[in-house]
């Protein structure tokens, strides 16, 4: 689809352009964003990039990109919108002071999927130093690590593709199985390439995107401390935390009012039915907020896997935000759980085969259908990036 009777007709000029576009939007930032006050004047002149934001995925041809129309809604119509939106109210990525005092560090936090790791002060804890090769191979953040891991995943994605193009049908249940698979490796690779230039090129260590999801003994460690760090990290900040902010306020407030009304038999009736929804029988508070700002994260996570589905096949059909919103019943079904039944946990193995197995199962429900009508030219688009 061409933007304003502009269309990039390959790869390379639709790379330069988005790259591009993106220094300025980081330019306009740091120079003009910044120096204003906090909150609604920067919101208002951020206004355009917002815009831009999203028109730059449909630079690209709808009938032979839908992979660059995927990636830039994800790095810019959504990561960087989020991005911007944050340093707006002066918190994110951008506002760190050691970010923020370079532009060229600043830059490339704004305008790629990356959070820069630090000493001191960093946004999520991850370890440096292994003691086992094992460890060193998979988790190092090395720039020659990185790059021996991608081709590594390069290697299984080319096995993993073939299968897909072979003329043969396979059930749709394996084909949504491969294409998970497909997903988590040509993602790793990109980030991992992007980490490996950004350590090379100017000594930056960016913090990885994905910590063995596939360990993952719980959903709620699954989506929060193990899946796509980057996105997590992201609807914590522009999601969660206002939201659980807000309700926070709201029962203060709704507290305090109850306290300067009469104390009639009514009030306090409902005051301790509202607080002992909040604590279990064993002491362990159920913290309602916490739940309805996790659910709201999902909501938005849902949305926007929902619009890029949009501007890849110009449908709604609800599947894929259903997909997110499942997911966050389910991990509050499971924080529940956790606290009233304490004392029947599944071992660790078992964890793992439900935690993957709910995740996988619901995919093929709800995440993959949507994307079945382009699956075949997304295959064929990653074959001709990749050196087959």
């Amino acid at each position: 689809m061409a933007v304003l009777g502009f269309e990039v007709q390959g790869w390379r000029d639709g790379l330069a352009i988005g790259h591009m576009v993106a220094i300025l939007a980081a330019a306009y930032c740091y120079w003009i964003v910044r120096r204003l006050p906090q909150g609604l004047p920067r919101l208002i002149v951020s206004t355009p990039l917002f815009v831009v934001f999203a028109y730059l995925p449909l630079i690209f041809n709808r009938q032979t990109h839908l992979v660059g129309i995927a990636m830039f809604y994800c790095i810019m119509t959504w990561m960087a919108t989020f991005k911007v939106l944050l340093l707006c109210w002066n918190t994110g990525p951008g506002s760190d002071p050691w970010v923020a005092n370079c532009f060229p560090r600043f830059a490339i936090v704004m305008t790629y999927p990356a959070h820069m790791k630090r000493t001191g002060k960093v946004v999520k804890k991850v370890p440096v130093a292994y003691t086992r090769w094992v460890d060193h191979v998979t988790k190092s953040e090395v720039w020659y690590m990185l790059l021996l891991r991608s081709a590594l995943k390069l290697i299984a994605l080319v096995i993993i593709l073939q299968l897909l193009l072979q003329p043969e049908p396979y059930p749709k249940i394996i084909i949504h199985l491969l294409f998970s698979i497909q997903l988590y490796l040509f993602v790793t690779i990109v980030l991992e390439i992007l980490a490996a230039f950004a350590n090379t090129v100017f000594g930056i260590t960016i913090e990885p995107h994905f910590d063995n999801p596939f360990a993952a003994v719980s959903l709620e460690e699954f989506w929060a401390r193990r899946w796509n760090l980057l996105v997590s990290n992201a609807l914590r900040e522009t999601v969660f935390n206002p939201v659980y902010y807000l309700l926070q306020k709201l029962i203060t407030w709704h507290q305090e009012v109850s306290l300067k009304r009469s104390k009639s038999d009514v009030t306090e009736s409902m005051t301790q039915d509202f607080e002992a929804a909040k604590e279990p029988k064993d002491g362990r508070g159920f913290d309602l907020p916490k739940l309805l700002a996790m659910l709201a994260a999902f909501l938005v996570s849902g949305l926007a896997h929902e619009l890029s589905v949009y501007y890849v096949t110009l449908k709604v059909t609800w599947e894929m935000n259903s997909f997110f919103v499942v997911q966050g019943i389910a991990v509050a079904l499971e924080a529940a759980w956790k606290i009233y039944v304490p004392g029947i946990r599944p071992t660790r193995i078992v964890g793992k085969l439900l935690t993957l197995t709910f995740a996988f199962i619901t995919s093929h429900w709800l995440f993959w259908p949507p994307i079945d009508g382009v699956s075949d030219q997304v295959l064929l688009e990653v074959k001709r990036m990749l050196p087959l």
